[in-house]
């Protein structure tokens, strides 16, 4: 209830984390999609810190942060979110979601996984608990297999909704999955045309080449 006695709007709340090293379009087509298919209020981009999973980004995360402030300013629902790089030590989700769900604790929370993240879920720290703090999207797309382990897909089988309708008013638990077709573009690819003085024009914003440009980052 707001102070007036009103009760306040529960907000739904998209996650997209990523590496973002550097942000492109297929990033930001994945979030804008989530956000206009979906009665999302807003998709937060959420830059790792220290990956556990890959390697070490190239770009520190002050130059993944502005850059991505560079992609999203002028878009209405994209929210860069900090936190993972506020954070020391290794980036957990169940962390971050942890926090989120501090800060939001009457909303509801889509963390957004492609199917390949989906499949390995298991592998993750304390990974049955983020259906406790989080509903989760899982994107696929034609010749995208989900084939998660034995262990995801069984854990997972009751829980799937075959519509965002069907999850109401829950707050977390649910799995929904989102096919569209993403754009196909690698930000390994990108870092690599860079390095060769090739021009990434059309795959990601021309502010952000800007900034990569002024920073001379990936060189």
């Amino acid at each position: 209830m707001g102070i007036s006695g009103v009760k306040s709007k529960i907000k739904s709340i998209g996650i997209l984390g990523g590496m973002f090293d550097p942000v492109h379009f297929g990033h930001l087509r994945t979030a804008l999609s989530a956000l206009q298919d979906f009665p999302l209020d807003e998709v937060r981009l959420v830059p790792c810190h220290h990956p556990v999973h890959k390697d070490e980004p190239i770009a520190a995360a002050q130059h993944r942060i502005a850059m991505l402030h560079k992609a999203t300013k002028s878009v209405k629902g994209l929210v860069v979110d900090q936190r993972e790089c506020m954070r020391p030590g290794p980036s957990y989700m169940v962390e971050t979601l942890e926090s989120l769900r501090t800060e939001y604790p009457n909303d509801r929370l889509f963390l957004i996984l492609g199917a390949d993240a989906f499949n390995r879920l298991n592998g993750w720290k304390l990974w049955k608990q983020l259906f406790e703090l989080a509903h989760i999207i899982v994107i696929t797309r034609p010749g995208w297999e989900i084939n998660p382990t034995k262990a995801v897909k069984k854990f997972c089988d009751d829980r799937t909704v075959s519509s965002f309708s069907k999850i109401g008013t829950k707050k977390n638990g649910k799995v929904l999955v989102y096919s569209f077709t993403p754009l196909m573009i690698a930000s390994s690819d990108i870092r690599d045309i860079l390095k060769e003085n090739k021009s990434a024009r059309y795959l990601i914003p021309n502010k952000v080449i800007n900034y990569i440009k002024k920073h001379k980052l990936y060189n």
